[in-house]
């Protein structure tokens, strides 16, 4: 049997034996057997030492097999009888050796101390703290059960373990409180000195309890470390009732202060920073911002707009005002947060807890929770108070949150209270300065108060007038006084007498006050004099009812006097006519001999019409050069006729004006009541159309209306409508019509040409739209669409087959007027990636006729381009040889109408001849239109024309269709149509 315990299976009784060397100890094995054993023992035991007796072995076996750790036995050792107190220790990981202690006692002694022993382990356990006896190595000897409960420590398996032994078998979140008691436990025994402190032990759970922690360490009679003593108190409870008592104080130091600041300020404004630095300090948040919110209403929709006044954050926080400036409290996501708040309520939430369209305001900006409180003004949401916790902290409790709505109710007072001095404020300066007549009247009908305004407009002042009747209330007029009871306000106009005696006009408005029991306490009356106004109505009505140039009625006052006048027919079933009167040549006389010449003409007119008709008959002027007269009780058209011939030959003398002799004549249409319509404004339109009549008819003369005029009017705003629905429905649709090289028979371009694909008419040519397209203005998108896909197509064409050499595309005169023209064309020439020499554009000589410099500054301009430029339909105008001559022309075209009858019409013959050679001449190319026969071709031939198109060779077709004729052409299997 060996004397020590360092063989591998004894190794782990060494300490417990080095620390225990006066106690008998043994390591024996399942059978009893001793394997070793310390001096001591030896000692007891003696030789018997490698075999004890027999019934101590069967003592020991039996208590080994059910697990025993301590029993007593009675046994005799070296010829002496022993009682002993056996401790049998079990190896710990699998080791088969087994601890024995032997304490030896004298038996009174042993039930003493077994009695203290027992007294102390139930005095431990009773303790209401956490109580720790460990040895000089800090290995755990001892521990009640509410430590270990608090650490979940195994009450089996903890003894003889030190510190970080149970630190491996506790849950992670204990660890660092070991960590920390390993540390503090080597203070205490270097120290020699107790140790008190409070620690926060973290738990699985969450939360955490505080420990009031002491350490005491025990030392032999040798002054040799022995035990060290561990007593932790729980003042968890204690702290909280503390933290509650320190925080209510706080809070309540919060209101007061609080309090203080926003009714001692002058302004909010100036405490408004210091305000939410308290809320955020005394209720444990990072940052505060206070908004005011503004409602925003339109047609479309009405929004809440936040505007950050002020704001404060903790060091090392950053402030969210441009965040919150940003959310919008009315969309869906915030429905809940608005309902609240608008009624006054707070909104506070943690943001784990929101829903997820709520909680994306957060997210960014690392909230923790938040507490929002409305700030009311007279029951609607003025602001809010936007308080946020960026850091784990206890949630805001209910009296927390009461404190924070009480701070935001003293602050809505303070707002409110500086908004109301400040509306006083304005009011009274309103009252001092205004220029209207203020008046403040008791009950009785006195005046107790006036201001500056009523002294300038009266002449009166304060001494003067306080303490009589006002000029009201001594006239009373009619419903004052019951309009003041049931409404509560009366206005009207009076009429008054200043000091000096001058009578005056004024508009006064009476307005009752009433105190809370719904008592009259005074009357305000505001006045303004309206003297001049009146005058100036007056004045202003004649120019609203009357034309400033001549004084006949205007369009207002006609339309007022002829509906008066159709009723009065109705009602006498009598006819009445309405005759519209335009001028004609008046633009002209004004333009050319100005506008002071125009105007007199006018005034001459008004007064030949004027004596042309009856007293009964109403004249008016419309506008411009455009007349409108009523007759009355007709008795047939012929009467109606006999007057318009009158007026046109009134009209058409010389009219002298500043040494002019000036003739004008006059178109006339004529409408009946009631059988061309039955109200003022159908009349003047229907003689509007019979006028326009006139005037596509030659002018200077009269003429009735007919209902074909409305049909066809109503066609033509049809045909409008639809044209501008064209574009945008693709029903235009562009088409080509070959030009050929007379010597060689193949096509070397095109014509492109606009078509109307109509869902209903069908194909409708350009003759019938495009000067509907000229007169609207629609012609600038339509001619620029046609330019485009013209000049696209080409390009295509081109690169697939350089023969083809140009493209001929049309333009309006209105296009190169009123669009930048060469800008457009340099676009479209962009955008296509088109070789401009393969451009022509035609324009037709009336356009030549007008604007001529600004059409020559535009073709000069697109010849730089390298476009060349061609005079469609040459010979049918009236164009000047002089403006050819100007033009950078490239090509003429030889009109239809001169080679459908060649070669037969000698005439014709004669004029094609004349114009290619003036064309030769002017180092022009020709291009005959409108070819259909193979005489017509030969003819042209012979007269050495280069080009020609028409029927004879390919009609109008498609781009498809065209792509086809270009494919024979290669193949020069192009067929004619004649």
């Amino acid at each position: 049997m060996r004397e020590s315990f360092d063989h591998h299976s004894t190794a782990w009784l060494q300490p417990l034996a080095a620390a225990m060397p006066a106690t008998p100890m043994l390591a024996i094995n399942r059978r009893a057997q001793c394997v070793a054993a310390n001096a001591v023992a030896h000692k007891l035991i003696g030789e018997q030492a490698d075999c004890l007796p027999k019934d101590m072995r069967q003592a020991l076996v039996q208590a080994i097999r059910e697990s025993v750790t301590e029993f007593t036995l009675k046994t005799r050792l070296n010829e002496l009888n022993h009682d002993f107190k056996c401790r049998l220790l079990y190896a710990p990981r699998g080791r088969k050796a087994i601890g024995l202690i032997l304490e030896v006692a004298e038996p009174s002694l042993v039930n003493q101390l077994r009695h203290m022993q027992s007294i102390v382990h139930s005095l431990i356990e009773m303790s209401p703290d956490l109580i720790c006896i460990k040895d000089h190595d800090n290995r755990w000897m001892m521990a009640n059960q509410r430590l270990l409960n608090t650490f979940q420590i195994d009450s089996v398996d903890y003894q003889f373990l030190n510190n970080q032994q149970i630190a491996d078998t506790l849950h992670p979140v204990f660890r660092n409180s070991f960590e920390h008691h390993e540390k503090s436990d080597k203070s205490v025994w270097q120290s020699r000195q107790a140790y008190h402190n409070e620690e926060l032990v973290h738990l699985p759970q969450g939360g955490y309890k505080t420990l009031e922690v002491n350490k005491t360490a025990y030392y032999d009679q040798s002054e040799q470390p022995s035990h060290l003593i561990t007593v932790a108190r729980d003042v968890s409870e204690q702290k909280f009732i503390e933290g509650q008592l320190q925080s209510r104080s706080a809070v309540l130091d919060t209101l007061i202060s609080c309090d203080w600041m926003l009714h001692s300020a002058e302004r909010w404004q100036s405490v408004a920073e210091s305000v939410l630095q308290q809320c955020c300090l005394s209720f444990r948040f990072s940052r505060a911002v206070l908004l005011q919110h503004h409602t925003m209403a339109s047609r479309q929709k009405t929004e809440i707009r936040s505007q950050a006044l002020f704001h404060w954050a903790i060091n090392g926080f950053h402030t969210t005002c441009e965040h919150w400036e940003k959310i919008s409290f009315l969309s869906p996501e915030l429905k809940r947060w608005h309902a609240l708040l608008s009624r006054g309520q707070p909104v506070m939430c943690d943001a784990h807890a929101l829903p997820e369209e709520e909680r994306f305001l957060l997210k960014s900006h690392d909230t923790v929770n938040l507490v929002i409180v409305p700030l009311m003004m007279d029951s609607e949401w003025w602001g809010s108070i936007i308080i946020e916790r960026c850091f784990d902290a206890e949630s805001t409790s209910s009296q927390e949150l009461g404190s924070l709505m009480a701070i935001g109710r003293t602050l809505s007072v303070a707002i409110h209270r500086e908004q109301t001095g400040r509306h006083l404020k304005l009011a009274k300066i309103a009252f001092d300065s205004t220029t209207e007549g203020i008046m403040i009247v008791n009950p009785a009908g006195e005046l107790v108060g006036i201001n500056q305004g009523y002294t300038l407009i009266t002449g009166f002042d304060e001494s003067e007038v306080l303490g009589t009747k006002p000029q009201i209330f001594r006239q009373r007029p009619r419903g004052l006084f019951g309009a003041l009871k049931r409404h509560g306000k009366w206005s009207g106009e009076i009429e008054n007498v200043r000091k000096s005696g001058e009578s005056y006009t004024e508009w006064m408005t009476i307005t009752a006050v009433r105190n809370h029991a719904n008592a009259i306490t005074n009357y305000v009356g505001v006045f303004a004099d309206i003297t001049e106004m009146k005058r100036s109505q007056r004045q202003l009505n004649s120019l609203v009812n009357h034309d400033p140039l001549t004084g006949l009625p205007n369009r207002r006052l006609i339309n007022h006097l002829f509906t008066h006048a159709i009723q009065r027919a109705n009602r006498h079933e009598q006819q009445a006519a309405v005759l519209f009167i335009d001028l004609d040549r008046f633009k002209n006389i004004n333009d050319s001999l100005g506008h002071y010449t125009g105007d007199q003409l006018l005034l001459g007119v008004t007064e030949r019409i004027r004596g042309s008709l009856r007293e009964s008959d109403i004249v008016g002027r419309l506008g411009g050069d455009e007349f409108i007269v009523l007759l009355e009780n007709l008795h047939s058209k012929t009467d109606v006729e006999h007057k318009a011939q009158d007026i046109l030959e009134a009209l058409s003398r010389k009219f002298m004006i500043d040494h002019h002799e000036i003739f004008v004549g006059a178109s006339i249409g004529i409408a009946m009541y009631p059988q061309d319509a039955s109200d003022v404004e159908g009349l003047i339109k229907a003689a509007d159309l019979a006028m326009y009549q006139v005037k596509n008819n030659g002018k200077n003369h009269l003429s009735f209306y007919d209902a074909a005029l409305s049909r066809n009017a109503v066609e033509h705003f049809q045909l409008e409508t639809e044209l501008r629905q064209a574009l945008s429905r693709k029903q235009l649709k562009m088409f080509y019509q070959a030009q050929v090289d007379l010597s060689t028979n193949m096509i070397v371009g095109a014509e492109a040409l606009i078509r109307w694909q109509h869902p209903i008419q069908g194909l409708i040519p350009p003759g019938k739209f495009i000067p509907l397209a000229e007169e609207t203005g629609l012609i600038l998108s339509i001619g620029e669409w046609a330019l485009r896909e013209a000049v696209h197509q080409a390009h295509a064409w081109h690169q697939a087959h350089p023969e083809f050499k140009k493209i001929a595309i049309n333009v309006s005169g209105v296009q190169i007027m009123k669009s930048k023209f060469a800008d457009t064309i340099y676009g479209i020439l962009m955008e296509s990636d088109c070789d401009p020499s393969i451009i022509e554009l035609e324009i037709t000589e009336s356009t030549l006729m007008q604007h001529t410099q600004h059409v020559v500054d535009t073709f000069n301009q697109l010849k730089k381009l390298g476009i060349s430029i061609a005079i469609d339909d040459f010979g049918i105008g009236y164009s000047s040889l002089s403006h050819l001559k100007r033009l950078p022309l490239d090509q003429i075209k030889i009109d239809r109408s001169f080679v459908k009858d060649l070669p037969d019409d000698k005439d014709d013959a004669a004029i094609t001849s004349a114009i290619y050679a003036m064309a030769i001449q002017l180092g022009l190319t020709v291009v005959a239109e409108g070819v259909e026969t193979e005489e017509q071709e030969a003819f042209l031939q012979r007269l050495g024309c280069q080009t020609a198109q028409g029927y004879l060779y390919a009609y109008p077709v498609c781009p498809d269709d065209f792509l086809q004729l270009l494919v024979l052409n290669n193949q020069r299997k192009i067929k004619r149509h004649a």
